[in-house]
């Protein structure tokens, strides 16, 4: 084995994409008041949207990971986290005006199944409750066999 390669790719990178993508990238961007705007007018296009819920909590560490994730087993971090995420998805729905059709929903991690079924159906039903889901929608998640119920099976 090449320890010169070992060397090189041996560092923490993001795995997912950034956010607000490259292409809206630039060195005049005004994220403050350009960022609604660019979100708005994109729904206006399309609105049919995706969703990532990012949900970065593990109770242990899976050796072949490479999330953005916290260790912990702590569990009072999930209400609060869970808020924050209702928070920004009530932001979402103020910049965009009307019931957006979730196409697609994926929630990753971390380990989403880290997070106790009820607080999980609070999330999803904080969503959905106020989007248009069509018949044809792809949701998904993320676990490990180790950490999910049958409870959060059937939550999700």
């Amino acid at each position: 084995m090449d320890a010169t390669l070992l060397s090189k790719y041996d560092v923490a990178a993001p795995r997912y994409t950034s956010y607000p993508t490259v292409p809206y990238w630039s060195g005049d961007h005004n994220v403050a008041n350009g960022w609604p705007l660019q979100v708005k007018d994109a729904f206006k296009a399309d609105p049919q949207i995706s969703l990532y819920l990012h949900l970065p909590f593990c109770e242990s560490l899976c050796t072949y990971c490479g999330c953005n994730k916290h260790i912990t087993k702590n569990h009072a971090v999930e209400s609060p986290y869970i808020e924050a995420l209702l928070q920004e998805w009530h932001m979402y729905l103020r910049i965009l005006g009307k019931a957006p059709v979730i196409k697609e929903l994926h929630l990753g991690g971390g380990t989403p199944t880290f997070f106790h079924p009820d607080n999980l159906r609070q999330l999803l039903d904080g969503i959905l409750s106020e989007a248009i889901i069509p018949d044809n929608a792809d949701f998904s998640f993320e676990a490990h066999p180790n950490s999910t119920s049958r409870e959060h099976l059937q939550a999700l």
